[in-house]
């Protein structure tokens, strides 16, 4: 789950042109940082992290600022507490907890004074059936063979609203798009969801290839997550609305960014053909 999100506090301007070609010098002023709380409980031994860092300015590097010094707890409804241990700068793991289905938790995480809180609830796994590859003739990589992707199967409940997350790895390199689905229109159906992602570099390190082995992670995630990270997706890519783009709704109360998701994983792997 080490990922860096680079939040940015966008500057609204106003330019006047005078002729039909005129340079604008963009003077983006540096903003008051802000915490990042990024944190995570599964149904797997040993998932439970936390990461902590801060906003950067715009034109700062994107390398991960871990912020150490903070108090790091997780609650169950049966009111057991859980301290998370810090690992690294920013990093804070417990590997006594393991989330269980139809359980409420609560994060806290005290730093400088300051108390950033959420609470989540741990969905039903929804088994992950199978999954497949599918060539895409209109779409080829860099050497002229069509480009593939992963179908993910699975049987939706009907009787729950559900929604879902997939993560892609390939060789055992994550695939960072987003990629979410919810049941509005397949609930208790057989769904057969092709993971598709944008390439526009043209990186062959992206690219499923003959002997590569592609795993995916299936998380049955909560709403507000679901939110959190559909906001991100178009937050990053534009969703043609919006002049530009703003940080993603979150599930963090007390004015901190970031997430806190409490889900199951289901997960398959198989070896490209």
């Amino acid at each position: 789950m080490k990922s860096t999100i680079k939040y940015i506090t966008i500057i609204f301007f106003t330019a006047t042109l005078s002729s039909c070609e005129k340079a604008i010098d963009l003077k983006l002023k540096d903003t008051a940082p802000q915490y990042v709380v990024e944190g995570v409980l599964t149904d797997e031994a040993g998932a439970c992290k936390v990461l902590l860092s801060q906003t950067k300015n715009f034109t700062d590097n994107n390398d991960f600022n871990g912020i150490s010094g903070a108090t790091v707890t997780i609650a169950d409804d049966n009111n057991n507490v859980y301290p998370l241990t810090a690992t690294s700068a920013g990093v804070y793991q417990n590997n006594t907890i393991t989330g269980i289905p139809g359980h409420t938790y609560q994060l806290s995480v005290n730093i400088d004074g300051k108390t950033f809180t959420s609470s989540c609830l741990m969905h039903p796994a929804v088994p992950l059936d199978s999954i497949y590859l599918v060539k895409d003739e209109l779409i080829n990589n860099k050497d002229g063979t069509p480009r593939k992707y992963v179908t993910v199967q699975y049987n939706d409940p009907a009787a729950t609203k559900n929604y879902y997350r997939f993560t892609q790895y390939v060789n055992g390199r994550k695939e960072e798009s987003i990629m979410l689905e919810d049941d509005e229109f397949t609930n208790g159906q057989e769904v057969n969801n092709n993971l598709r992602f944008s390439n526009d570099n043209d990186n062959p390190a992206r690219d499923i290839r003959p002997g590569n082995q592609v795993t995916i992670e299936m998380m049955s995630i909560d709403q507000a997550v679901y939110k959190y990270f559909y906001s991100l997706s178009n937050s990053a890519n534009g969703d043609g609305n919006n002049a530009a783009p703003a940080n993603p709704i979150t599930n963090i109360k007390g004015g901190a960014l970031g997430y806190f998701s409490v889900h199951t994983v289901e997960r398959k792997t198989l070896t490209a053909p």
